[in-house]
């Protein structure tokens, strides 16, 4: 009889729980609803749209006078913040608003372990015949390259937490070491929450 009751009261707290587990799919230019001082992931729409936009509108990407693209590489989002949140999803997010902005007028290169590790892979299988193609190709030099810095200003008192976000992108040219754009995107929340942001 003991046994039975607990039974049942245990699936009376399961169907409970499940009852009242929120399942909701939002919009992802929406606010998040749990929030925290970082950034949010309508700060990571706003902020590659903005700066792919910036980049097209300097025109430092612009065909050369004889008709050469220009082409550049994404290097790295250094994250000097407090914020743990996953600079790979910043960095991905930008390359694709970048790539719809110049809709193949610019040459944008994978300079990725992982691309560098497949198209070497790929050229000793050519060589050893075991593939079809020739080797010759070569690899894209790049004229530019991408890169990021994310900091941040954290104050406390007490439970109310106060951060300021600042992330900016540099593009410098790789021959002259000349910046050739740079812009920034900011941000600051205060919350009493404590949130975890990946």
């Amino acid at each position: 009889m003991l046994i039975r009751s607990v039974t049942v009261g245990l699936l009376g707290l399961l169907l409970t729980a499940c009852g009242s587990t929120r399942d909701t799919r939002v919009s992802a230019d929406a606010a998040d609803s749990v929030t925290g001082t970082g950034l949010q992931s309508v700060d990571i729409r706003t902020m590659a749209s903005q700066m792919a936009a910036d980049i097209k509108e300097w025109g430092v990407l612009a065909p050369t006078s004889d008709g050469k693209q220009a082409s550049f590489f994404i290097y790295e989002m250094k994250n000097e913040s407090s914020d743990t949140i996953n600079k790979t999803i910043i960095l991905t997010k930008l390359r694709t608003e970048l790539f719809k902005a110049f809709r193949g007028r610019v040459d944008i290169l994978d300079r990725s372990p992982s691309a560098t590790d497949l198209t070497n892979a790929e050229q000793r299988m050519k060589q050893r015949g075991e593939v079809t193609g020739a080797n010759n190709k070569k690899v894209f030099g790049s004229d530019f390259v991408l890169k990021g810095v994310m900091q941040s200003r954290d104050r406390q008192a007490g439970a109310l937490k106060s951060s300021y976000i600042l992330v900016t992108f540099e593009l410098t040219d790789l021959a002259t070491q000349k910046m050739v754009w740079t812009n920034d995107y900011e941000m600051k929340t205060e919350s009493e929450k404590s949130v975890i942001n990946r």
